[in-house]
């Protein structure tokens, strides 16, 4: 009775440990080779397998609902769609390291997206994005910011408090001498991509 009550004990624990290690974002190279899933039922078939996820060029007006159920997911591709939002929702990947949403609609870059704190690429390039947040600073992981081809008027001096950050794309963005000046001041260490700057109001007002 008490060996078998052992090994049930046992059996709990590592069914428990493997759920727990699954829960947790991997090394990037690691993740790397990882399979690709293409499509969302098929992700859902086998969450726990589901790390990476490419739903570009699907027509997509939203971003399917399901998808947040893929606690595992860890890399999410969604260009070249036609999204004008990402819901609150986006907050509950929270082990998501890089998510690409590039050629899009999006005018906004919402506060649950700032809340997840193990994304190391954030790419939201072409898109309608005008302000880049305040609390942008609370990626704190994040190295590679994309932001190339957006109408942006505002660039925060928080960016300069994202400790990992290693790139920041700004190419073809309207950026004044003045503006990109005060980035290259508050982001010395960082590789800035920037087309040559405009006589024009930073976002091209």
């Amino acid at each position: 009775m008490v060996s078998q009550l052992k090994y049930t004990l046992t059996a709990a624990f590592m069914v428990m440990k493997a759920m727990y290690v699954l829960s947790q974002p991997i090394p990037a190279d690691s993740l790397a080779g990882k399979r690709v899933f293409t499509n969302l039922q098929s992700a859902l078939e086998s969450p726990s397998e589901a790390f990476r996820l490419d739903l570009s060029k699907q027509k997509l007006e939203e971003i399917p609902p399901e998808l947040f159920a893929l606690e595992n997911l860890q890399e999410l591709i969604l260009n070249r769609n036609k999204l004008k939002t990402i819901p609150p929702e986006i907050s509950q990947l929270t082990n998501l390291q890089s998510l690409q949403i590039q050629h899009n609609e999006l005018e906004v870059i919402p506060q649950e997206l700032l809340s997840l704190n193990h994304l190391t690429r954030l790419d939201l390039a072409d898109n309608l994005i005008e302000r880049i947040p305040e609390e942008i600073n609370k990626l704190n992981a994040l190295q590679t910011l994309a932001l190339w081809d957006n109408p942006i008027s505002y660039y925060p001096g928080t960016l300069s408090e994202l400790p990992e950050l290693k790139v920041l794309d700004l190419l073809h963005n309207d950026i004044s001498a003045d503006t990109q000046n005060t980035l290259k001041s508050l982001l010395p260490g960082v590789k800035l991509i920037m087309s040559p700057p405009c006589a024009c109001n930073d976002g091209g007002e």
